[in-house]
């Protein structure tokens, strides 16, 4: 039984090639200095948990499987892989799952596109071990130069040959395994070949559940972190500590909200901490059910968020910041290529369920990149003001994010402004463009233009 095939012994010899230069070489020396320190901290009592955790629930998984005749021996290099390059990685990216709510829907679907069977048959078939030997380094130069390129507009040359380069490189591989599978069908046709195929994807599917546990897991570790510096009271804590186990067990998001009620409210007696959790299913019970706002106030706030969801800037939930201001932001959206690139977000601002004002905010961390910072806002700014006031930019409106001018105007009972602030002594002249929709008083503007 061959335990790797010759694509995978190239990968290794070229690791182990890297690994004497990165061990032997004096050049190296700051650099290992740093992996040892990293390394260090992966010993944390922590993290020697979770994967302690994490290989328990594996070979529960793997043990199961094998009693049901899905997983075998020889599947055992396919299950390492897949626990370092899949199962290990996850556990670094939790914050990143917990922010995309689609994670567990998409990670289903990922393993069953055309793509991914595509790249598995194109991995059935190798070429003799010389030549992936030489293709190996060949590939990881061109990604890395692509990675680079695609950083810099001024390697934009350069960055559309290294893609064509690629894609020569794809067709030809499946041009190969095309020729190989009906010249040698045998080796594809194997029963192995069927495990190699669909054990990854399960044992994918397998792990959902640990990665939610854990999502859960870490973000009541870090609430109650969060809860010893909130509440000093230590039977609060307790209480608090089982209300929220009891109230919001598996509604990760519903816990984070309390915790930054918890934050901004003060707990001296029971009937606090009481209050706190009221005000979550309160706010809650008001989402599921919106009330109209009269159009001369302003929105509802719960209707706002939502105005800009089909461009991709969704917001959290509208929360309490101080006693009589209430927010709701979207997360940075970037939009444009460079080392740092421009990003847009959107901001929903008011009381307690009227939402007076809706504001757009582009970054313009670049000055060269003006143009392509214009037409985002004027896109999104469409779109906003027709979903909030059914109506089509002004001309004049649209004039002034062309030509990134300061501009107001009042239609009805609503206020639009662009307001263009440059940042003084920066490196690359950048500036921001606030683009905003009110139903405030001109006295109170300026509580909402930061």
């Amino acid at each position: 039984m061959d335990i790797l095939n010759n694509r995978e012994i190239a990968v290794v010899f070229w690791l182990i090639v890297i690994s004497i230069f990165f061990l032997s070489s004096s050049k190296m020396t700051k650099i290992r200095n740093s992996v040892k320190r990293m390394l260090a901290g992966l010993f944390f009592r922590q993290i020697i948990s979770v994967l302690f955790l994490m290989v328990t629930y594996m070979v529960i998984i793997i043990y199961w499987l094998s009693e049901l005749d899905l997983w075998n021996i020889e599947q055992l290099k396919n299950t390492v892989f897949w626990c370092i390059s899949v199962g290990l990685m996850s556990l670094f990216q939790l914050d990143k799952f917990k922010m995309d709510k689609s994670f567990f829907k998409k990670s289903v679907i990922d393993n069953f596109k055309l793509l991914a069977i595509i790249q598995f048959i194109i991995g059935v078939y190798t070429f003799s071990l010389w030549i992936e030997i030489l293709i190996v380094p060949f590939l990881a130069l061109i990604i890395t130069m692509l990675a680079i390129a695609e950083a810099e507009k001024k390697y934009y040359q350069l960055k559309v040959f290294l893609e064509y380069s690629l894609s020569l490189f794809g067709v030809a591989l499946i041009v190969y395994t095309l020729y190989m599978l009906i010249t040698n069908f045998g080796e594809f046709g194997k029963e192995k070949t069927l495990y190699d195929f669909f054990v990854p994807p399960l044992l994918t599917l397998c792990y959902l559940p640990f990665v939610f546990f854990m999502l859960v897991y870490t973000t009541y570790q870090q609430v109650f972190i969060t809860l010893k510096f909130a509440t000093k009271n230590r039977f609060h804590r307790y209480a608090a500590t089982f209300y929220a186990l009891i109230l919001f067990n598996f509604r990760i998001s519903l816990l984070e909200r309390w915790v930054n009620e918890v934050n901004r409210a003060t707990i001296k007696s029971h009937s606090d901490l009481v209050d706190t959790f009221r005000h979550i299913f309160e706010i809650r019970s008001s989402e599921k059910n919106p009330k109209e706002v009269p159009k001369e106030h302003g929105w509802s706030p719960y209707k706002a968020n939502d105005f800009l969801v089909k461009e991709g800037l969704s917001t959290g939930f509208y929360n309490r910041l101080f006693e009589d201001e209430w927010y709701a932001l979207s997360p940075m959206q970037e939009f444009s290529d460079g080392i740092i690139p421009n990003n847009i977000a959107y901001y929903v601002e008011g009381t307690e369920g009227v939402a007076k004002v809706l504001k757009l905010k582009v970054n313009v961390n670049d000055a060269t990149r003006t143009r392509q910072a214009c037409e985002k806002l004027e896109t999104m700014a469409e779109a906003l003001s027709l979903s909030s006031l059914n109506l089509p930019l002004s001309e004049d409106m649209i004039s002034a994010i062309s030509g990134c001018n300061s501009y107001s105007e009042k239609i009805d009972d609503k206020t639009i402004t662009l307001i263009v602030e440059r940042w003084s002594n920066h490196k690359f002249n950048g500036f921001d463009l606030k683009f905003l929709i009110s139903s405030i008083e001109k006295s109170d503007r300026h509580n909402f233009n930061s």
